[in-house]
């Protein structure tokens, strides 16, 4: 945690909700936990089909890199890559995502 130097102590009980947010961002875990979350939401964002052969894998300067496992899933993401910014802004309003971008490998689950 930070310290900090000339402010006055404050004394007493905090809940962890109060004191979760500033941990989050002081140790820089919202990709982590806006990835984690997109991948417990990744079913109802792309579907049955396309959500057992892709997995939502890294976000970098405001792209959503997805992992598929062959290239027709790949194609299909990139077909449906309006529908799914939609919903994922919709799901996550709080970070922006404009792009998507589609990486063919295999997936661990």
């Amino acid at each position: 945690m930070k310290f900090r130097i000339k402010e006055k102590r404050k004394n007493g009980l905090y809940s962890f909700d109060s004191l979760l947010p500033d941990i989050i961002h002081e140790f820089e875990l919202e990709k982590s936990f806006t990835i984690e979350e997109l991948v417990s939401q990744w079913y109802s964002i792309v579907g049955d089909i396309i959500s057992t052969h892709s997995k939502p894998d890294r976000i970098y300067k405001d792209i959503l890199f997805v992992s598929a496992d062959h290239s027709v899933y790949a194609n299909e993401i990139i077909m449906m890559k309006d529908v799914i910014l939609k919903k994922v802004s919709e799901h996550f309003p709080f970070k922006a995502i404009r792009d998507i971008k589609v990486e063919i490998k295999s997936i661990r689950w």
